[in-house]
């Protein structure tokens, strides 16, 4: 039973290494709040993809995501958490969140193009 457990932390663990990993260019915020970083993305000229998951929409006065046409999903329960996407010069990255009324930056994940 002992192993088992072991096996299980181990296997979750390496099921994070891939997101903690993943290297996304310069420029793109690894931490702090979403809305501090959309205004550093759109300065940097990050455009918002428009592309959300299939189904999502989002919630009148829902704050995450209300005016942010690069949100690709968010969760109605748990930890609050959101996934935007962005692009530029042929990179697109997701930068994910968790908190329903100041989202905070959980980690980037590359799309496309990055080296």
């Amino acid at each position: 039973m002992k192993t088992f457990a072991v096996a299980v932390v181990c296997a979750a663990a390496l099921a994070l290494v891939p997101v903690a990993m993943a290297k996304a260019p310069a420029g793109v915020p690894h931490s702090g709040s979403y809305s501090a970083a959309r205004k550093f993305l759109l300065k940097g000229g990050w455009k918002p993809v428009h592309q959300p998951d299939p189904g999502f929409k989002c919630p009148p006065g829902d704050q995450r995501c209300e005016g942010r046409p690069e949100t690709v999903d968010c969760a109605g329960t748990g930890l609050g958490n959101c996934i935007f996407r962005w692009k530029r010069k042929g990179v697109v990255v997701d930068v994910m969140t968790a908190g329903e009324t100041d989202p905070q930056i959980n980690g980037v994940r590359c799309k496309k193009g990055c080296r």
